[in-house]
């Protein structure tokens, strides 16, 4: 069990924690990550077949503070799969869809009482942790040995901000040499600040493409 306090600084023990977390590995990647808010309320459990790169893989459930379930989601390698349902605190469902081939076939959405109201109105309902983000840039140094040989193109860099706006895994998905690789996972590392994803106005991770370009003038 690993304990973090409000500024999500990890702790030596329960003392002064806002939060934990557990996490029990089934091999080197697959684990199950159990999120539990004081006093050891559970607040997610979510399954993953990499952990280390957030890949949810199975079914995520999220609850409310009274221990009733607010979302219940299945995932198949980082996608949604199948039908996920939300609920409002009062036990009532809230939004029902389901995906198919990483694409969604059905949304419906539902008032608290029970009756069918437009999802976009759903969706536009402000979330009250949601706070304003500030456009970051960085900066790109070009490789010295890439330069000397004219090497120039495109490196796409996937990356993974977790729930507590950390950068947790960076990796080249698309590049034209290796010699930039590196410089490219380091120009978004040194991004300090990150847009954390909301889903029903829970933190999640978020997953991002980035395109940077290396060009000789």
């Amino acid at each position: 069990m690993a304990y973090f306090d409000a500024q999500n600084r990890r702790l030596i023990n329960s003392v002064g924690a806002s939060y934990a977390v557990e996490t029990k590995f089934t091999d080197s990647l697959r684990a199950v990550e159990t999120w539990y808010f004081a006093p050891k309320k559970v607040r997610e459990v979510a399954s993953f077949s990499n952990i280390r790169r957030r890949i949810r893989d199975g079914e995520t459930v999220v609850y409310y503070d009274n221990g009733s379930v607010k979302r219940r989601e299945s995932y198949q390698d980082g996608a949604r799969q199948g039908e996920g349902l939300a609920y409002y605190s009062n036990g009532k469902i809230r939004r029902r869809d389901r995906y198919e081939n990483q694409k969604r076939v059905l949304q419906e959405c539902f008032d608290e009482s029970g009756g069918a109201m437009n999802c976009d109105t759903l969706d536009r309902r402000a979330c009250p942790n949601q706070v304003p983000f500030t456009q970051q840039t960085t900066n790109v140094r070009y490789p010295a040995k890439a330069l000397k040989l004219g090497i120039e193109g495109v490196v796409k860099v996937k990356f993974v901000v977790n729930r507590t706006g950390q950068l947790v895994d960076v990796w080249v998905v698309e590049s034209p040499s290796p010699l930039l690789d590196v410089e490219a996972i380091a120009a978004v590392r040194r991004i300090k600040q990150w847009r954390v994803g909301l889903i029903d106005c829970d933190p999640m991770d978020t997953f991002y493409t980035l395109p940077l370009t290396f060009k000789i003038n």
